[in-house]
């Protein structure tokens, strides 16, 4: 893994305990009462407007008011404190001043003023609130007074550790998060501690008012120390978009442009989520990431005077400003303290954008930004500058700029429902989320869903109700409650309206339909119907020439709703009715003693069953998974039909069809397989049919038996190749698809070596048969590839026949050896080789000189087993005299238990390179300005195979001292070794290579052969 890019991230606050006295509070200048208009409607902030108090002299009337406010272009609205004040208004676009100075030119008129707006103001009973004066500067208070912020809107503080346990923080920490181990603990810092109170310290009467104290804060850990890598930010801003954060507040910075962060916030901001940076703390105009990214809100930081702080930056990409001098916050140990710096700018601007989105949490990102950005005191230059941006941030602006995520409902004062009407519902929706409408009675039921989960995005919406509940039934009389609901997932707003409903819809029945009715097949038909009112129902069967023959209700008084009508097919005397078409007629008195229209509906009696004919197509099926067995059915009159194929004992194997089917000839067909697609085995089968018609006449039939054969062709699955090593018996397993006679040889080529099974009675499923690797006189056959052959015939004489390969590798010896090994005359050990064996076997080993004339016999003829071994060669011949030759030749032969020898022969050399040894070449690198000292040696080696090297380092080449050891492996291919020597003296070196089989090669490199 390469080395990780550290990002200078720093925490952005001035390191400054501030032990000064608290600000002095603002002075309050009281205005005193005047009547001067110049000076009461200055502000037009203050008052209504179209709307002024007036004040008359008691002894004027009420004629006389009317005439002099309309010589001011006025009227009187209401009256105030028994008609001594009047509220009056004026048409839209009147100067209020004007019209004030006006009305008190007339002798009559008392006093004028402005129908002023007045607010109440909550101030938090926490003992150091009058230390954090950016409260007030920002005007908190006010945006206290409509919302607090809550508890669905979390704030992520991506910095380092929050303190979870101090008290103003102690319960609104959600899943903090470590992003530098990936856990959830951390140690708590200071930095992290005070930005959080900032942002949402309780208002609990023991420490600070946060800006947002109901909300809840993600804490998130990604320092180290005092550094933060671009991973762990990424990793911070995924989590906290993954997990609902609302707004991630990042009081952390570089000037290093990332694009990965870039890519993560600009990721947070597609999941909705509001980010807001420090700006830094150099007085620098430099960008400051992630503050200067396009989705993120740089934060630039200002005085109790609303002066840029001289530390804070400046520039392009600064968005708001906000306090963050001399800011009093929660620290670490349970403690407050004042810091300074863009660190405490920023969440100013995340506390009061938690407001904004506990008011409407169904905002996006980019709709919040917009209210913030109009919500500032205009600072510096006029409209956006460097040093504020759009202005300092106000909380009350912020608030009260924020459109609640739900209109007030318009409904009419009085639905009153005639059946053909709807009622209008409108409102309007800011912010993005689903909208339900639902309708309940007066005990808080819910009767209708208009609309559920529709989407919305600051809409206008006009809905439409049709005075049903929803069983379909026009409701009664009443008051209703119209329900709005907004929703994302996360938050949920309700807002509701009363109505008044009143229900003239005319009585009726409502019933339709054509029935038919077998008092045979069942003992009672039913019929619905629904009453719109409470009224007196008649209901009679009437033949097809009008006569009654039943009647079934007589002037039954019965509730608005659903009813159902029972006739058990009989006449007014007992006795079951013929076939043929009757009617039910029903009529009503209604609550006014008026008939109202009455209803026909017709009833068919048919008591007769279905005629139907079946016919096979043939009496054998021969099932082979190509052709079905079929059979057709005449039917005489329209059914339900349902068709099984059972066996001879009359279990249900498959059901073929179940569906309405008109008159005429339904075909069928059967592929030979059961309910759950398994081929049935072979046997008698037959269809049973079931026709129902409409009155529930029911007419069943069997088919003749039929025989069902299996004639697939009888399929062998096996493995194909199969390897014969040991002297182990080979089990061959295979699968027959159907049953038969079998027959197994094995082959080679078209010589047959020996018959394993001759029509041998076998059964579907799993099979096998063994073979010991012997021919037909039990010999054992030489190794080679050999066949096997299995053939299946059915009783059908349908057969198949499947072929595989073996390879009896029984004897042969396969020898692993090295063609060249280092060879030394003069050494107790002249060579030593490595080499393998692949199966037992007896061994012989042999030296040969340059003439091949056999020196020396190393073994004869001794049993070795399986795998790695090893010779030595002392460097004599036969006779015990040393050789003295440059090379010689070394010959391993292994014989097999058949006799059969297996040789290899192999190179001993005191000059030649291995065989996979392509080159290695040495060079040494001079010490920086010197000529004649080295710092460091580099070997290029071109290997064939891979191997192990290991460098010695000696002082001299007496290789008394050694400085140094350092194991290397070698892949196939150029291999490039730079070692760093410990001294720059001249030094001696011995190299080692070590080949897979164990063989070893020894080369030397005397460092003043390079001076």
């Amino acid at each position: 893994m390469g080395p990780k890019s550290i990002w200078s991230f720093i925490l952005f606050f001035l390191c400054i305990i501030c032990m000064t006295s608290p600000a002095m509070a603002n002075e309050v200048t009281i205005q005193s009462k005047q009547i001067n208009p110049d000076t009461l409607f200055k502000d037009k902030k203050e008052f209504v407007e179209q709307e002024l108090i007036v004040k008359f002299k008691p002894e004027t009337t009420s004629a006389e008011r009317s005439s002099i406010l309309k010589e001011a272009n006025a009227q009187e609205d209401s009256q105030l404190l028994n008609g001594d004040f009047s509220i009056v208004k004026v048409p839209s676009g009147a100067e209020l001043k004007n019209i004030a100075k006006t009305l008190l030119t007339n002798k009559q008129v008392a006093l004028v003023e402005p129908n002023y707006k007045f607010t109440k103001t909550y101030i938090p009973n926490e003992p150091n609130y009058s230390k954090q004066w950016y409260l007030d500067k920002i005007q908190a208070p006010k945006a206290w007074d409509k919302t607090k912020g809550s508890s669905a809107i979390t704030v992520a503080v991506i910095d380092d550790g929050v303190q979870q346990t101090h008290p103003d923080l102690k319960g609104k920490i959600v899943k903090p998060y470590n992003a530098v181990t990936g856990g959830s603990s951390y140690p708590a810092q200071l930095h992290a501690t005070h930005v959080a109170g900032i942002i949402a310290a309780s208002f609990n009467k023991t420490g600070i008012a946060g800006i947002a104290p109901n909300i809840k804060i993600m804490p998130i850990n990604v320092f180290t120390g005092e550094q933060a890598t671009a991973e762990s930010i990424v990793r911070a801003i995924k989590y906290a978009a993954d997990h609902r954060a609302d707004i991630i507040n990042m009081s952390l910075g570089s000037y290093r442009y990332s694009d990965t962060i870039e890519t993560a916030v600009k990721y947070a901001k597609s999941k909705g989520v509001l980010l807001i940076a420090a700006a830094g703390n150099d007085g620098s105009y430099l960008p400051v990431y992630p503050a200067a990214s396009e989705a993120v809100l740089g934060v630039s930081a200002t005085t109790n005077g609303d002066q840029i702080a001289y530390f804070s930056n400046r520039g392009k990409y600064i968005d708001l400003a906000a306090p963050g001098v001399n800011i009093f916050s929660t620290v670490t140990g349970n403690s407050f303290a004042y810091e300074s710096g863009t660190s405490m700018a920023a969440p100013v601007v995340s506390g009061v954008a938690a407001l904004v989105r506990s008011r409407n949490p169904f905002l996006s990102p980019g709709q919040v930004e917009g209210i913030l950005r109009k919500s500032t005191v205009d600072l510096g230059t006029k409209g956006w500058d460097s040093f504020y941006g759009y202005g300092r941030i106000d909380a009350d602006k912020a608030v009260s700029n924020t459109p609640v995520p739900i209109s007030s409902i318009t409904v009419p004062k009085t639905y009153t429902m005639k059946g053909t009407n709807k009622s209008a519902i409108s409102f309007k929706t800011a912010g993005n989320g689903k909208i339900s409408l639902t309708v309940k009675n007066s005990k808080g039921t819910t009767i209708r869903k208009v609309v559920t989960n529709k989407a919305t995005a600051s809409t206008k919406f006009t809905l439409y109700w049709d005075g049903k509940n929803d069983n379909k039934k026009f409701v009664p009389s009443g008051t209703y409650k119209v329900e709005v609901k907004v929703t994302n997932g996360k938050a949920s707003v309700y807002k509701s309206a009363s109505l008044k409903v009143v229900n003239h819809t005319k009585a009726a029945i409502l019933v339709s339909g054509t029935y038919t009715f077998s008092p045979k097949a069942s003992t009672k038909i039913t019929i619905p119907y629904e009453l719109t009112q409470k009224v007196k129902v008649n209901a009679v069967i009437k033949d097809q020439s009008g006569k009654n023959v039943n009647t079934i209700l007589n002037k039954k008084s019965l509730a608005a709703g659903k009813h159902h009508i029972v006739w058990n097919g009989m006449s007014a005397k007992g006795k079951t009715v013929k076939d043929g078409v009757y009617s039910l007629v029903m009529s009503f008195i209604d609550s006014h003693n008026k008939a109202g229209a009455s209803k026909k509906v017709q009833i068919k009696v048919d008591t007769v069953r279905p005629g139907a004919k079946l016919t096979l197509s043939s009496t054998l099926f021969k099932m082979d998974n190509k052709t079905n067995h079929a059979a057709k059915i005449e039917l005489k009159e329209a059914s339900s039909l349902i068709v099984y194929v059972k066996n001879d004992k009359g279990t249900i194997i498959k059901k073929l069809l179940n569906k309405q089917s008109k008159p005429g000839t339904v075909n069928v067909s059967w592929n030979g397989k059961n309910d759950k697609g398994t081929l049935v085995p072979e046997g008698k089968y037959y269809y049973f049919v079931q026709a129902k018609d409409i009155a529930g006449n029911t007419t069943t039939m069997s088919s003749l038996r039929f025989s069902l054969q299996d004639w697939r062709i009888p399929t062998i699955q096996a493995d194909k190749d199969f390897y014969v090593k040991t002297n182990t018996p080979l089990t061959i397993e295979y699968q027959l698809l159907k049953p038969g006679k079998v027959t197994v040889g094995i082959y080679q080529g078209n010589n047959l070596m020996k018959n394993i099974k001759v029509d041998a009675a076998e059964s579907a499923g799993k099979n096998s048969f063994q073979w010991d690797g012997t021919n037909e006189k039990l010999e054992p056959v030489p190794d080679g590839d050999y066949q096997f052959k299995i053939e299946v015939t059915d009783k059908y004489s349908l057969s198949q026949t499947f072929k595989g390969n073996v390879l009896v590798e029984l004897a042969k010896i396969v020898i692993s050896y090295p063609s060249i090994v280092t060879l030394n005359v003069h050494s107790t050990i002249a060579s030593e080789v490595y080499y393998h064996l692949s199966n037992p076997g007896n061994v012989t080993i042999e030296i040969f000189n340059q003439s091949n004339e056999k020196v020396q016999t190393i073994k004869k003829d001794e049993p070795m087993n399986a795998g790695n071994q090893y010779f030595r060669w002392d460097g004599k011949n036969e006779n015990g005299n040393e050789e003295y030759d440059d090379f010689y030749y070394f010959v391993i032969t292994g014989e097999n238990a058949i006799g059969q020898k297996f040789s290899v022969k192999g190179k001993m050399s005191s000059s030649d390179n291995p065989s996979w040894l392509n080159s290695h070449g040495v060079s040494f690198n001079n010490v920086s300005e010197s000529r004649f000292y080295h710092d460091s040696m580099s070997l290029n080696i071109d290997t064939s195979q891979q191997v192990t090297m290991i460098l010695y380092v000696y002082e001299d080449d007496s290789g008394s001292t050694q400085l140094d050891l350092m194991k290397y492996t070698l892949k196939p291919g150029v291999n490039t070794i730079t070692y760093t020597k410990p001294t720059t003296d001249y030094l001696f070196y011995v190299i080692k290579y070590q080949d897979g089989l164990g063989n070893k090669y020894w080369y030397q490199i005397d460092e003043w052969d390079f001076f």
